[in-house]
């Protein structure tokens, strides 16, 4: 396979791309985690096929396609980038890729039985082809030995898996094959019925609401969701979601039905269907709180948890609303302190 193949296999990859989102962009919080997807990030810098054209329509050293770099900069910061904001801002264009990379590196350590030099190359075929398992002959099989050769050029191999960042697990676009359906974790809540069926309809007039205020807001409702020791309770992946809301909510964001298996496995899409979902009732309760940005995460929490924004003061739904909006005003603080 000639290398202009190759440089067209890393295209189509970065047009499909994977969707991702996280309300506060940080890089993993392990420190350990931190450095094996720092070195697999920067490996697939120093491996990035090279078209010798300056309107290739990639861009950045891992040469990346525009429109991804508009979704995984949106996504994982809340706030879209420009192409060339992305090109001119290495830093923060490297944060934004071990965003995307640490989710897709533990997904492949799962795989592979928490083998490192499998996992990253299983990762390297993921970002050049869109399937891990597509790499196992020709110029795609070089392209990932040629990254494992520079992620292990890097360091030492550490002994442990990535760990668990708080936002998501494994990864996930839309044209990624489906992950293996997994043992559900131990992370069922509470309460009885957590989300009403369908979304709220997007309103006609303009939204006051930005992105970076609606990631926030799915992470706040990931981090309030309610916890008990049951597996079973028929809720799926860390927000806790009906597997009927899953249905709907798939099919209106992406125009497919993810199941909830698929939808579990992959916390990356499962985060961008929420944002999808909730930027449509975070911009409704704006206006029915007469653009009170608190009192509308109020209302948007109780719309999750009750299905009627207008449960958010009552003594059913007032504490979990309370909390909601407590990790809410703290993320926000953190994100917008960093601007």
């Amino acid at each position: 396979m000639t290398s202009s193949k190759l440089v067209r296999q890393a295209k189509r990859l970065l047009i499909s791309g994977a969707i991702l989102s996280i309300g506060v962009g940080t890089l993993p919080a392990q420190a350990q985690s931190s450095s094996q997807v720092a070195r697999l990030v920067e490996a697939l810098r120093k491996a990035a096929p090279q078209t010798g054209r300056a309107d290739d329509g990639l861009y950045s050293p891992w040469e990346i396609k525009g429109p991804n770099i508009l979704r995984w900069s949106r996504l994982c910061t809340g706030q879209t980038m420009t192409v060339q904001q992305f090109e001119a801002n290495p830093t923060k264009a490297r944060e934004i890729l071990a965003c995307v990379m640490q989710d897709v590196m533990r997904d492949e350590y799962k795989a592979t039985g928490n083998n490192e030099t499998a996992a990253v190359q299983r990762s390297a075929c993921w970002w050049m082809t869109g399937d891990p398992n597509q790499c196992k002959s020709g110029a795609t099989a070089t392209y990932v030995q040629k990254v494992l050769g520079f992620y292990q050029q890097a360091g030492s191999t550490p002994s442990q898996p990535p760990a668990q960042k708080p936002a998501a697990t494994p990864p996930a676009t839309p044209t990624q094959p489906t992950p293996q359906p997994s043992a559900k974790p131990p992370t069922p809540q509470s309460q009885a019925a957590p989300k009403p069926l369908e979304p709220v309809a997007r309103s006609s007039s303009p939204s006051k609401v930005s992105d970076s205020q609606v990631g926030i807001l799915v992470e706040a409702l990931r981090q309030a969701a309610p916890q008990t020791d049951t597996t079973n309770n028929g809720l799926y992946s860390v927000w806790q979601v009906k597997p009927e809301n899953i249905a709907s909510w798939s099919q209106k964001c992406l125009g497919k039905e993810l199941t909830p298996a698929q939808f579990q496995d992959s916390p990356v899409t499962a985060r961008s269907i929420l944002v999808c979902v909730m930027r449509d009732v975070m911009s409704e309760q704006y206006t029915a709180s007469n653009n009170n940005e608190f009192l509308a995460v109020e209302r948007a929490a109780s719309w999750w948890m009750t299905g009627d924004a207008s449960q958010y003061n009552s003594s059913a739904t007032g504490p979990y609303a309370q909390k909601v909006l407590d990790f809410y005003k703290q993320s926000r603080l953190k994100f917008f302190s960093h601007i």
